[in-house]
């Protein structure tokens, strides 16, 4: 491969970005396939009918849209409403268990064969989804945990790839790039299960599981292929850019052996601080994404066809936002306009106030006001990205190479949320002021969570993560000017083909 210099665009780690972008892709497509797919797969006529209503009523059935007969899709499940959120809550279940083992297992054994077993995994075991769903309820919940706790080491491990692959100024753009696929999987797994659940194989929501199934098993070939834990053991990388990495985080390659000070961790003010954001950021995620198709189904009763395009829509300004964010706040912080640690404050202050107001706006729309619902539902959700440049980014700034392991804790922590939202709703009858309620509690804890953080978040290498090498990378956090329009580092054209 050609010599590659210290420019971003163009570069091995951009490509190693723009593999794991995918790789979210495909990673929230198989978690997220069945928040839709369960609209097809249950038959709600049937089990009203059982419970003694005539036909499935929404409160909004009259004022948002008639549906024809073909766009109703009712499959054969006699999953009741508290079964389902049990059922979709399950992943959680699982995915609690295993985060921490997925930083202690990335440091160990690196992240290359953590974050591809996992994936190939979780693909394999949803190809299995529907015949476990027909089997009974709980032997498909029973699997769900599995895809869960397979799952969970996904994201610890690739904080432990970013640090050593993001020089201290770009963690912000190449973090973004790699999660915002997060948005596109559940873009696209929404309006796919939608055509998939209507003219799919197999009954039809069958095939969606079998479609991201394979899928995932395809990608995880794609990434065995190209990516290496490190710079140094890249096939590809040029030695340019593997001195210019190096030189910016101060890193060698024998510090992943090194032992995770547990104790210090969790004594640490920042930490917690840390902790209350991305716990107030993930309830606010894990509930839309959850139960905005339930939403839009039971409470708007929407059809098929446009229930799939509506609800990807805030996933669009998220995918969008996330990268902007990214963008903005390694700008700012090159330029020493703002502090790392005020950058993120400020960004976290966005994303959960903003999202916190739109819900909670939502709850007190009525039946007429569709259209505002799916407006205020989009910006809450897109601007709720600028988290990324704040609290998932923060774990890099205050952990380094110690932030899979911290990861794996926070993650821990806040799949009660995962756990609890879709259990809460699965408790609702479906009318506007019962979801009221949901927004409000949402949005309470997204202004608390915010709160918290603001006070005790930090933004510079804390003691017990530094190692002999890392006084240069705090000097460079810190002190390093910008010019980031050398090489392209951040071209505009970056953000567009992202």
């Amino acid at each position: 491969m050609k010599e590659q210099g210290s420019g971003l665009f163009l570069s091995t780690r951009l490509a190693v970005a723009l593999v794991g972008f995918f790789g979210c892709v495909t990673i929230y497509s198989l978690r997220s396939d069945l928040n839709f797919a369960i609209v097809c797969m249950v038959n709600d006529t049937a089990i009203n009918a059982e419970n003694g209503d005539d036909e499935k009523k929404s409160e909004c059935s009259n004022d948002v849209t008639e549906k024809d007969d073909e766009d109703e899709v009712e499959g054969d499940l006699m999953w009741s409403k508290r079964q389902q959120g049990y059922v979709i809550s399950s992943f959680y279940w699982g995915y609690i268990f295993t985060q921490v083992l997925g930083g202690e297992l990335s440091t160990r054994f690196g992240a290359r064969i953590v974050i591809g077993l996992a994936v190939l995994l979780s693909a394999v075991a949803t190809l299995f989804c529907p015949v476990a769903a027909y089997a009974n309820v709980y032997v498909f919940l029973c699997l769900r945990v599995i895809i869960g706790l397979v799952q969970g080491v996904i994201y610890p491990a690739f904080h432990t790839l970013w640090s050593k692959w993001a020089p201290p100024l770009e963690r912000g753009l190449l973090v973004s790039i790699c999660y915002a696929g997060n948005q596109i999987g559940v873009t696209i797994s929404m309006p796919i299960s939608a055509a998939l659940c209507k003219y799919g194989f197999d009954g039809g929501w069958p095939s969606v599981y079998y479609f991201f199934g394979t899928l995932g098993i395809l990608w995880s070939i794609l990434w065995f292929f190209y990516v290496s834990d490190s710079p140094e053991t890249h096939k590809f990388i040029g030695n340019s850019e593997t001195n210019y990495i190096h030189s910016k985080l101060g890193t060698r390659q024998h510090h992943s052996t090194r032992k995770v000070p547990w104790m210090a961790m969790l004594k640490s003010k920042a930490f917690w601080g840390l902790w209350f954001g991305h716990f107030a950021a993930d309830w606010g995620a894990y509930m839309m994404m959850s139960s905005l198709p339930t939403f839009l189904n039971d409470v708007l009763d929407l059809d098929l066809n446009s229930m799939g395009a509506i609800a990807a829509a805030p996933y669009i300004a998220y995918f969008l936002v996330i990268n902007i964010a990214g963008y903005m706040t390694d700008l700012v912080r090159s330029m020493n306009l703002l502090s790392t640690t005020t950058t993120r404050k400020a960004a976290m202050i966005i994303a959960m106030g903003g999202e916190a107001g739109f819900l909670v706006a939502t709850g007190y729309c009525g039946c007429s006001d569709k259209n505002l619902i799916i407006v205020f539902i989009t910006l809450g959700v897109g601007l709720s990205g600028f988290a990324y440049a704040g609290y998932v980014v923060n774990y890099l700034d205050i952990a380094g190479e110690l932030a899979g392991p911290l990861v794996g804790i926070g993650n821990s922590l806040t799949c009660v949320a995962g756990i609890a939202g879709p259990i809460v709703v699965g408790w609702i009858t479906g009318s506007v002021t019962e979801w009221r309620i949901v927004f409000w509690i949402t949005g309470i804890i997204l202004v608390c969570g915010t709160a918290v953080f603001v006070v005790f978040a930090k933004g510079e290498l804390e003691p017990w993560a530094r190692n002999d090498d890392d006084d240069k990378q705090v000097a460079d956090s810190s002190s390093e000017k910008a010019n980031f329009d050398e090489k392209n580092s951040y071209s505009t054209e970056l953000y567009t083909k992202a």
